[in-house]
């Protein structure tokens, strides 16, 4: 016998295949496989550049190290926000102090500058850097022509004059109101 699952599953679930493949393929449309395809894709992407930023760590040259695990660190972060997993880390960053990394503007800057970073590591940094902001480029590029899939990827600000203040969450609540439950 199959245990139920909730309706509205979180989209690490599907990241992490806890609905069979049929039923992950059936159950999504068309706006919300795109949305999993970015989040996949840009999981992929911030994975494999942690694994650029330690290659370039392991040379074993202090600013090397330092800007390796600092470069590992924020992708790592986009990580989790982007998989929206695991619990404990989301309860640190979805917080008002860190609320910007939810909203495009945040992760283009943050990808911006691990791209930036991801150009100085070689060869392979190179490549990773022109993917990571193709990736985000496509983003943009697709938020343009779909907004509803944008809107899905990322926290919308309730006023756009007041960018830092309150954000919607991807269920419609705002993120004042979700700190407070």
């Amino acid at each position: 016998k199959r245990p139920v699952l909730p309706t509205a599953l979180p989209p690490s679930s599907i990241l992490f295949g806890l609905l069979p493949a049929k039923e992950r393929l059936s159950n999504m449309s068309s706006k919300n496989r795109m949305t999993r395809s970015f989040r996949s894709a840009s999981a992929a992407i911030y994975l494999i550049d942690i694994i650029a930023a330690l290659i370039f760590a392991s040379r074993k040259i202090y600013l090397n190290i330092l800007i390796g695990i600092l470069i590992s660190l924020a992708c790592l972060t986009m990580l989790f926000v982007t998989m929206e997993a695991p619990p404990f880390a989301l309860k640190v960053l979805d917080t008002k102090r860190f609320a910007f990394l939810f909203t495009f503007r945040g992760r283009y800057i943050i990808d911006l500058v691990v791209s930036l970073f991801l150009f100085g590591m070689g060869v392979f940094g190179i490549v990773m850097g022109v993917l990571t902001l193709a990736l985000i480029f496509g983003i943009r590029f697709i938020g343009v022509k779909n907004p509803e899939s944008f809107s899905e990827l990322f926290r919308q600000p309730i006023n756009l004059e007041d960018d830092d203040e309150t954000f919607v969450t991807y269920d419609g609540a705002t993120l004042e109101s979700a700190e407070q439950t």
